[in-house]
């Protein structure tokens, strides 16, 4: 004897295959949604280059060496090293003011202090790439001046960005 057909078996076999199936592709969905909003919060795919190659994102530019100017001074006992400094930032493009020593008379220990006010906060970043270990002070300045403050550890300025 065959075993009785219970009416309805196979309807709902077909209603447990299409919510598993449903579910499957929600998820996937989710997972897909997920790993794209995360991209577009990084700054994956937004790079905003020049012909120096300093870049940032879409989301935070970095300021071209030719529209920052920047004041250099010497916080260590080294003499010259104002001057050194700012030739090899001269040399990437940034516009050099003032070259002394430092005017606050402070002795940094550290790579450096790079000082800016709101408006040169993008030129401190443009900075900073050539000196990532130097330290970033907001001194409240109204304009987009930065001054670095060159220090004991200093060695050389980083490499500049590679072209790709």
């Amino acid at each position: 004897m065959t075993a009785p057909i219970v009416a309805g078996q196979p309807r709902r076999m077909r209603q447990i295959r299409a919510a598993l199936s449903l579910l499957v592709a929600l998820a996937f969905l989710a997972f897909a949604f997920y790993k794209a909003y995360g991209y577009l919060q990084s700054d994956h795919g937004t790079t905003v280059g020049s012909s120096s190659c300093m870049t940032g994102s879409a989301k935070a530019p970095v300021a071209l060496p030719k529209d920052t100017t920047v004041n250099v001074y010497n916080a260590t006992t080294q003499a010259g090293l104002a001057a050194e400094v700012a030739r090899k930032l001269r040399d990437r493009g940034f516009v050099i003011g003032e070259v002394d020593n430092d005017p606050l008379k402070k002795k940094i220990s550290g790579v450096g202090e790079i000082r800016y006010g709101s408006e040169g906060r993008e030129e401190a970043r443009a900075v900073s790439l050539a000196l990532p270990d130097a330290k970033r002070v907001n001194d409240k300045r109204t304009d987009a001046v930065i001054d670095l403050a060159v220090g004991a550890k200093f060695v050389d300025l980083a490499a500049p960005p590679t072209c790709s």
